[in-house]
């Protein structure tokens, strides 16, 4: 008679399995400090934390959370947030990706949609009113729109609503001046650049912070 009991298995692994995670232990999001990279020589002006930039016209469904900074040298968009519709990966070498060098700007509007005012800000000029809205028309064919007028994602509403608990008048006020201070800022710095040339050649390029002229396109 044959034994109808299956043989012992012979083979051995000696690979260990991948360690299993707890979901729960792992599922809380981890708060990460959103900080600059900056140039050698370039100096942060002014930042403000959730603001929120426009990457549609129609929607709000793309749009991305982080902190804005205007330098010496450049208006930065910090956010861990990953760039919705990209079809192409590319990298400079001196910007980031949602950097905007302050000589590439033409102009900077402000808009206050509660009070229904729009103003283009100018050198030394004061803002009267609080803007809901920074619009940056650049020399590039570019509109980078960012808003000031929510708080930021769940959690960061839920820190803001803590804080406003405690010192309602002062973080609305400290606010409103971080926004305002960031946007006379980036004006101010805008016009205090000059133009550079070298020898009778019109050239185009990028000023870096400590004086430095990167050459990009000759125009002859």
């Amino acid at each position: 008679m044959f034994s109808l009991k299956p043989p012992k298995p012979t083979f051995r692994s000696y690979l260990l399995p991948p360690p299993q995670t707890d979901d729960k232990i792992n599922s809380e999001p981890k708060i990460k400090k959103l900080e600059p990279v900056l140039l050698p020589g370039e100096i942060v002006v002014n930042e403000v934390n959730f603001v929120r930039k426009c990457i549609a016209t129609d929607t709000s469904q793309y749009d991305l959370w982080g902190k804005l900074i205007c330098s010496n040298f450049k208006i930065s968009f910090i956010t861990d947030d990953p760039m919705p519709l990209q079809k192409f990966h590319y990298r400079n070498l001196l910007l980031g990706e949602h950097d905007v060098p302050l000589t590439c700007i033409e102009q900077i509007v402000t808009v206050n949609d509660h009070k229904r005012k729009q103003k283009v800000l100018g050198p030394n000029q004061k803002l009267k009113f609080n803007p809901t809205e920074l619009i940056i028309y650049c020399k590039d064919f570019r509109i980078v729109r960012f808003r000031f007028d929510e708080s930021g994602p769940e959690s960061a509403k839920k820190e803001t609503q803590t804080k406003l608990m405690e010192f309602p008048q002062e973080m609305e006020e400290e606010e409103e001046e971080e926004v305002m201070e960031l946007v006379v800022a980036a004006a101010r710095k805008l016009h205090s650049l000059k133009l550079t040339r070298i020898g009778t050649e019109k050239s185009r390029g990028q000023v870096l912070p400590g004086g430095e002229f990167v050459l990009l396109t000759r125009v002859t």
